[in-house]
């Protein structure tokens, strides 16, 4: 998935978010990030340097992270729940207090909450070390429908988990394998509070499999694994909720091909017959130019008399 397709479906989500959901929300991402160990959550997501920049009576503060997944991360832990999508960049949000920014392995926090487009391009052309990849799987396969737009919180490991899920904590979903996960908050028919999903992606099925046990056997949770996904459902869902946000995640494989493909077949033979051509033409024309410089060795010899008697050609003259 491209950061503007993710944008996209960011803007599309937030329509379906009712008041009272985000105001609940918000409360309980603040709550969370509260009694979060801010240190070891930048540690975790991979904190590389920070710096305070200005541009003109702009202030602004940049954190480069070590890939784009950590900058991803920051980024959605950074925002407010009550921000909202702005036009300044592929990630970006703005609340009533400052404007979060994410590009490459950056993110860029502006103090004012209305900085220019030409500000914005200045201050992400002038990062250095940047990495340009690619967003995280785990991206496509987070449910669209009903979710809370902002509510959105990537897991990298413990400290994460703690900070955004600690229900899940005492399962063990085995970072150390290379686990990760996203929790994200959704609106469902007949629910007056969000229900809470956090979808984790394992690097093989048997991996997931193993783990989602684990899951299970945690009190008011519901868990169901699609392949490399285990799904889970925790905060107090009823059954009937949990299999209908469960339901919602698919593993859907999708094999990318990066080896270069043959080349067709018609343009390999176009060039071999031109090749031909070509060597046709030269060989003519050598030829050419060796009976010419023998035609005139031969005339300059016999003009100036060096032309030998028995290289002397008889000529007869016939007429009619």
């Amino acid at each position: 998935m491209s950061v503007r397709q993710w944008k996209e479906v960011q803007e599309m989500s937030r329509h379906r978010v009712n008041s009272v959901a985000a105001a609940l929300l918000v409360a309980v991402l603040q709550t969370t990030l509260l009694s979060a160990d801010d240190s070891a959550l930048w540690k975790e997501y991979g904190l590389v340097s920070t710096q305070q920049a200005k541009r003109g009576k702009l202030s602004y503060t940049t954190y480069q992270m070590k890939d784009l997944t950590g900058a991803l991360a920051v980024w959605e832990w950074q925002r407010s729940a009550a921000s909202k999508p702005c036009n300044l960049a592929p990630l970006c949000t703005v609340d009533d207090k400052r404007t979060i920014i994410s590009d490459d392995n950056y993110v860029i926090a502006f103090d004012s909450v209305s900085p220019r487009k030409a500000d914005v391009d200045a201050a992400i052309a002038s990062l250095p070390n940047r990495k340009d990849t690619s967003l995280p799987a785990l991206l496509t396969f987070l449910p669209r429908d009903g979710l809370v737009t902002g509510s959105a919180r990537y897991i990298l490991g413990t400290a994460s988990l703690a900070a955004f899920a600690p229900e899940l904590g005492s399962a063990n979903p085995g970072f150390e394998q290379g686990a990760e996960a996203q929790s994200a908050a959704y609106t469902l028919p007949g629910s007056a509070t969000p229900v809470r999903l956090a979808l984790f992606y394992y690097p093989t099925p048997e991996m997931a499999r193993v783990h989602s046990v684990n899951f299970k056997q945690l009190s008011n949770v519901f868990a169901k694994r699609s392949a490399v996904l285990v799904a889970v459902v925790y905060g107090g869902a009823t059954q009937m909720q949990a299999d209908t946000l469960l339901s919602r995640v698919q593993y859907e494989a999708k094999i990318t091909w990066n080896d270069t493909p043959p080349p067709p077949p018609i343009k390999p033979l176009y060039r071999l017959l031109l090749n031909i051509v070509y060597m046709c033409l030269l060989l003519a024309a050598l030829c050419t130019a060796a009976g010419l410089i023998y035609a005139a060795l031969r005339i300059y010899r016999r003009r100036y008399g060096q032309l030998e008697s028995q290289e002397a050609m008889t000529t007869l003259h016939l007429r009619g």
